[in-house]
């Protein structure tokens, strides 16, 4: 286990150096989302976190924002590199802002943090889309969740049977808060020293109706932390919504911006 004393997260270390902390997004878990960057760890100590309620960490818990935000925020040693995809993402801006003593680099990939563009077309579009699959998941069967939730990207929400750690971390998904009421601190992080990075895919490849529905409304979202928090901004072509998953190209971009980072 690694982190600050208390921390009850599952955490799977690999590799030595300087750490860097990945925090998965929804329906997710951190060996899976992050299976492309294990290669990292020839050069770097590489920490993947299963967030509460997914993988090996306790399905107990407060799965409220500030709540989660203090749980990224208890892995954190001081000078820790940050990765976060999607909802982990999100959670990663709020953690930083409470620690950016521990934080060395900042890396959000398609962050939902939609709060900080609110009346942008896209934006409210995307909600629109979310906000009906959020109130109902409660009730739903946790095997239409994921495939649900798809739909509401605009992709397709045909899947194949799923596991139980799959129901569980739908369930789970189902279960936290809509991620546009979480209060990013933009002047917090803007004032931190710490460099950001905002990636997010080009989404080139997905139906028109995600790219419509979904990639515009990230691609605002990061634009926003690029002009606020003067980020450095990534596009990847062939990649939607988990650009990490396209293994070498993100990777060396990543190496690159931690080198400068370092």
């Amino acid at each position: 286990m690694f982190g600050r004393v208390g921390t009850d997260l599952h955490v799977v270390e690999l590799g030595a150096g300087e750490p860097i902390v990945f925090v998965h997004g929804s329906f997710g878990r951190g060996e899976e989302t992050f299976s492309e960057q294990r290669e990292l760890a020839d050069e770097y100590r590489v920490l993947l976190v299963d967030r509460r309620g997914y993988g090996k960490s306790p399905q107990t818990g407060d799965l409220g924002l500030d709540a989660q935000a203090e749980d990224v925020a208890a892995v954190l040693a001081d000078g820790s590199h940050v990765v976060g995809s999607s909802y982990g993402g999100l959670l990663c801006l709020l953690a930083a802002a409470r620690r950016p003593e521990a934080v060395r680099s900042l890396t959000v990939i398609e962050p939902p943090a939609l709060s900080v563009a609110r009346g942008d077309p896209a934006v409210e579009r995307f909600v629109d889309c979310l906000a009906p699959w959020y109130e109902h998941a409660p009730e739903m069967p946790p095997e239409r969740l994921h495939g649900s939730f798809l739909e509401a990207f605009g992709f397709s929400g045909s899947r194949e049977a799923q596991s139980r750690e799959e129901l569980l971390a739908a369930v789970t998904s189902g279960r936290e808060p809509p991620p546009w009421e979480a209060d990013v601190p933009l002047d917090v992080l803007a004032a931190a020293p710490f460099p950001k990075l905002a990636v997010t895919g080009a989404w080139d490849l997905a139906p028109p109706r995600a790219r419509e529905i979904a990639g515009q409304a990230f691609s605002v979202v990061c634009d926003v932390l690029e002009e606020r928090l003067g980020a450095e901004r990534a596009v990847f072509p062939g990649a939607a919504h988990n650009p990490q998953l396209l293994g070498r190209p993100f990777n060396e971009r990543l190496r690159a911006f931690l080198a400068r980072a370092g």
